[in-house]
């Protein structure tokens, strides 16, 4: 298609759309972002928000304060005081307990994430107690542990870190080198780090404040190696001084996430009573005798991280919030920007194609989130531990994989509006970045997903894949884009079974690139075939427009993965020019329509922004709750 009759067709699209109470049909650029709380959202903002609404409402009402403003001027331990007031005024409204990780996790989980939307410093600093240190003495501790740990966690009389990263092991967790072994005379452990590599790294509070630590150390006992186990450990007394036997040097400055106190534990043969092991699944008595119900090392660690999941999850759904805050600072503000000729950026294709499809996957990775975490809670859950594993390993790499494209994306099409930190995706890009690396490195979760698929492609040993004939090749609809994007997982790990299958050795090694795309169109596959599940319930006025955003979703993946489609002769090639000639007009779709379920007089998308229903205060962004004309006037 020439340039010309690309010009006219593009015209002809955006005509269409003018006809529908357009706010943009006028030449009238916005000069106010649109308001909080409409009737017209609450409707959608509650399909969104399925559970602990009032209780999210409450948190979010209660960072309305000063406090809990912005300030980008602290220095290192300024942040870092200020991060610990935080949670200290948080900790003291008792919106939640530690024991809610088991009695109530949907609650748990809530009351976290809606930290993470005011100040991912203590965000993250509450996590690693409550949720990390906290949610592993409530699964791997037995009542003892419960009665003597927890009610002091809730009050922070007992701040607590995580134990198992070290410097010389961060994704194999199974090598540490940390010991713990047992003397039977005194009937304590002693916990050690035979050297510096063992040290334990990166540990969240350990460097100015946990008091105590949950300790992952290889056991052995009787010179018999059981395996790794976790052990609380005392870092410092109830004054905060550093117990005897253990050193602690700070990590320091960092890219972001500077209200988080980083350290480096060492242990010099720190004895431990014998109730410090959290016992529910293995067990020492007074003579010495180790027992558990599972006898494997390897299957026992598995069950004994296998806690890491909520962790996991509350890391996605992190990333998916500050997804939602960036594009809808980044959308508001494109919508009330003009730029030549009083022409608002958000009419430009290159605004659009970056913001557009960045919203349809924030609702993607959102729903999948919604229902990766239904799954864990319903009917059996052991049944469904590795279901949920492989689906949280995958949606934790994919969420913040696309959270940094994102707010990079986000912050671009704010021009230097983006790049000052009161608009907060600066900060939001600097704070979060770690998240690609911590609870599971991203290129290992994505391993983690397609070892699954291929471990069972290579019990079934099945023929090619075969796209149905019904799949177009322009105009791709719902059942078309599930089929295209089913096909290719499925391709990917018959290409891949067949390689290891014929390799003779390090086959898997060699073709690690192709094992993170195959993570990669697992998780796209899964997520649109959600998403599209999930139309059955939206709510009927927002049926249309949340359709269109599923399709622009799968569109969007399918262009990630055209590489797959051509290389297999699938599409041909001129179906390249017409998926994003399809996804342009969508995208012109949602940035020039208005919504028939809004009063509002904006763009379609802003009223999809709208629905996540993040109030103003947590916004924060000038650009995006005041008129950027106003900047600097006052």
């Amino acid at each position: 298609m020439d340039g010309e009759t690309e010009k006219k067709r593009r015209l002809a699209v955006l005509a269409s759309h003018l006809t529908r109470n357009n706010v943009l049909a006028s030449g009238h650029v916005a000069t106010q972002p649109h308001g909080q709380g409409m009737v017209a959202y609450d409707s959608l903002n509650q399909w969104l928000v399925r559970d602990n609404r009032e209780l999210r409402e409450a948190i979010f009402d209660f960072l309305n304060d000063p406090l809990y403003m912005p300030n980008y001027q602290q220095s290192l331990e300024g942040f870092r005081e200020l991060t610990m007031q935080r949670v200290v005024k948080f900790v003291r409204q008792g919106f939640f307990s530690v024991t809610d990780y088991a009695k109530d996790p949907l609650k748990f989980q809530a009351a976290l994430e809606s930290l993470s939307f005011c100040d991912y410093s203590m965000a993250i600093k509450s996590g690693v107690h409550f949720t990390l240190c906290g949610g592993t003495i409530v699964k791997l501790g037995t009542e003892k542990h419960h009665k003597e740990f927890l009610p002091k966690m809730d009050t922070l009389e007992l701040p607590g870190c995580f134990g198992m990263t070290e410097l010389g092991h961060g994704s194999n967790v199974m090598g540490i080198e940390t010991t713990a072994e047992y003397d039977r005379a005194s009937g304590m452990f002693v916990i050690h780090t035979p050297h510096n590599e063992a040290s334990k790294f990166w540990i969240g509070g350990a460097g100015s404040t946990a008091k105590i630590c949950a300790v992952f150390a290889q056991l052995t006992i009787d010179k018999t190696w059981q395996g790794p186990h976790v052990f609380i450990v005392r870092l410092r007394d109830d004054q905060g001084t550093i117990v005897p036997g253990v050193r602690i040097k700070d990590n320091g400055a960092k890219q972001g996430l500077n209200g988080v106190d980083n350290g480096q534990i060492w242990f010099d043969h720190v004895r431990v009573p014998r109730d410090a092991l959290l016992d529910r699944y293995a067990s020492v008595d007074a003579q010495g005798r180790y027992s558990s119900p599972i006898s494997d090392p390897n299957q026992r660690f598995g069950t004994m991280v296998s806690g890491l999941t909520t962790g996991r999850m509350l890391i996605a759904q992190a990333a998916v919030d500050a997804c939602k805050s960036g594009v809808t600072i980044a959308l508001r503000y494109s919508c009330a920007r003009p730029q030549f000729a009083n022409t608002p950026i958000i009419q430009y294709v290159t605004q659009q194609r970056r913001l557009i499809p960045a919203l349809a996957t924030t609702y993607a990775m959102h729903l999948s989130l919604l229902k990766c975490k239904y799954i864990g809670l319903s009917g059996d859950s052991a049944k469904n531990a590795k279901v949920v594993h492989v689906l949280s390993s995958g949606l934790k790499a994919a969420a913040t994989w696309h959270r940094v494209q994102i707010l990079q994306e986000c912050r671009e099409c704010c021009g230097g509006m983006g790049f000052l930190a009161a608009n907060k995706i600066g900060p939001m890009l600097n704070d979060m970045n770690v998240d690609v690396t911590f609870e599971g490195d991203n290129t290992v979760m994505m391993q983690q997903v397609a070892k699954s698929l291929i471990d069972v492609g290579m019990k079934k040993k099945a023929p090619p894949p075969v796209l149905p004939s019904s799949v177009r090749h322009e105009n791709l609809g719902l059942e078309c884009l599930k089929a295209l994007l089913s096909w290719r997982c499925d391709m990917l790990t018959h290409g891949l079974v067949q390689e290891l299958a014929s390799s003779m050795r390090n086959g898997y090694e060699c073709n690690l690139d192709r094992v993170v795309a195959l993570g990669w169109a697992s998780v796209d596959s899964s997520t649109y075939t959600m998403f599209m599940e999930e139309l059955n319930s939206v709510p009927v006025a927002w049926k249309d427009a949340l359709t269109k955003l599923c399709i622009l979703y799968g569109l969007s993946r399918v262009e990630a993965g055209l590489t797959t489609y051509l290389e297999h002769g699938v599409l041909p090639g001129r179906s390249v020019a017409a998926i994003r000639n399809q996804i342009n007009d969508l995208c012109l779709y949602f940035a020039s329509t208005s919504s028939s379920s809004s009063s509002s007089n904006g763009p379609l998308a802003l009223d999809l922004c709208d629905a996540f229903g993040i109030p103003d205060h947590l916004l924060q962004a000038p650009i995006a709750v005041d008129s950027w004309h106003r900047i600097g006037a006052t």
